[in-house]
């Protein structure tokens, strides 16, 4: 049972990211926005935060996922917040998340 919440929750922070990339046309425009930046990336550790909560029955089923990255990110997120290369947030935001979002819907 808890698994079903953890995938509704995963795809409720993905679809959050989604909303907040929908008018962001190029990555100047998403790195120039302080705002965006850090609800893009606090989505994303949460997502991550989320899938180590799941069991290894789901992520085995949804094989096609990397929920080893996903989890990594989470980490570098958590831990090394400055260091974060906002090319590779952004690629995740606008193309990575929505692929997710395809997998588990």
């Amino acid at each position: 049972m808890k698994d079903k919440e953890y995938i509704v929750r995963i795809l409720k922070y993905a679809k959050k990211i989604t909303k907040y990339m929908s008018n962001v046309n190029s990555f100047n425009a998403f790195s120039e926005n302080e705002e965006k930046v850090d609800a893009v990336i606090l989505n994303l550790e949460q997502i991550g935060e989320t899938a180590k909560k799941l069991s290894e029955i789901v992520k085995e089923e949804h094989k096609e996922i990397n929920w080893t990255n996903i989890i990594g990110l989470r980490n570098m997120i958590s831990h090394e917040y400055e260091g974060i290369s906002l090319e590779i947030i952004y690629d995740i935001a606008t193309k990575s998340v929505r692929d997710l979002i395809n997998k588990l819907s």
